[in-house]
């Protein structure tokens, strides 16, 4: 097995592989990976682009002459991003993790998998691949606890100087709340959410907007996660997503007994 270059030639194939992976996370997690309309049709359109780009870096696993498996490389800030990394046979993952990594070299990379995608967790861990991040969403249609808005504050009770957020491919970096649209949520005792603009993914479709937060801190972070329900639900957002960082067990549990389900895992080498 060999990695090489993607080809125009090659779209067909690449197009079944991407095809199929999406079918198979939707399946392990219905509403987060659930395709959107025309889904196909509009990653066939972006793929067509990305692999005929210069700009572009798209490559292809070959084995015995057939294409079984893709990915392309996303340059984010502090790291490079292997994103539709998709393979024809799990039983390939173990030569593909140690290809992946003699391509990247000295790269800083990351990649999202599903936690239940056992066979590319394994085999990426054993190339030195390590968990650095979750990502958990809940359905805003299940309605938080009230939150305390008698002390909610004013944005600018955000800390300057606060710890940087999870690591994350939603651009990359901490999002900034200076941001027009950013969901920016705080109290008087310094509990605070930082989040991004209401999105719709191009690909899937939980139901409607989806918020991303990153940023969760102060003294009773259960607080500040509800604060950021409250403020995510009444601007109209359908799902929120929260990026923990894997070491951070404190907000897991917070997570879990609010009822966040994780989703994703971020691998790094």
């Amino acid at each position: 097995m060999r990695v090489r270059d993607a080809q125009a030639e090659d779209l067909a194939e690449i197009l079944e592989l991407t095809s199929a992976m999406r079918s198979q996370l939707a399946t392990w997690s219905p509403v987060y990976f659930r395709p959107r309309a025309g889904a196909d049709e509009a990653h066939a359109q972006f793929l067509e682009f990305a692999v005929g780009s210069p700009d572009q870096h798209a490559s292809v696993f070959v084995h015995d002459g057939t294409v079984v498996g893709f990915f392309r490389l996303a340059k984010q800030p502090h790291h490079v991003w292997v994103d539709d990394l998709c393979l024809q046979n799990p039983l390939l993952w173990e030569g593909v993790a140690e290809l992946l990594t003699g391509d990247l070299g000295s790269t800083r990379w990351v990649t999202c998998v599903s936690p239940h995608d056992s066979d590319r967790i394994d085999a990426l861990s054993s190339v030195g691949a390590t968990p650095i991040s979750s990502y958990w969403n809940k359905l805003m249609d299940e309605r938080p606890p009230e939150a305390d808005t008698s002390q909610v504050a004013e944005a600018s009770n955000i800390p300057e100087h606060r710890p940087d957020g999870p690591a994350h491919t939603f651009g990359g970096v901490a999002f900034d709340p200076a941001i027009p649209g950013s969901l920016v949520v705080s109290d008087e005792r310094g509990n605070y959410a930082i989040g991004s603009p209401s999105v719709e993914p191009p690909i899937y479709d939980p139901g409607g907007p989806t918020c991303v937060v990153d940023q969760i801190g102060g003294p009773d972070r259960g607080v500040a996660l509800n604060l950021a329900q409250s403020g995510a639900s009444t601007r109209g957002d359908t799902q929120l997503v929260v990026v923990s960082a894997s070491n951070d067990d404190e907000l897991r549990k917070v997570l879990e007994a609010e009822e966040f389900h994780l989703q994703v895992v971020l691998l790094a080498k």
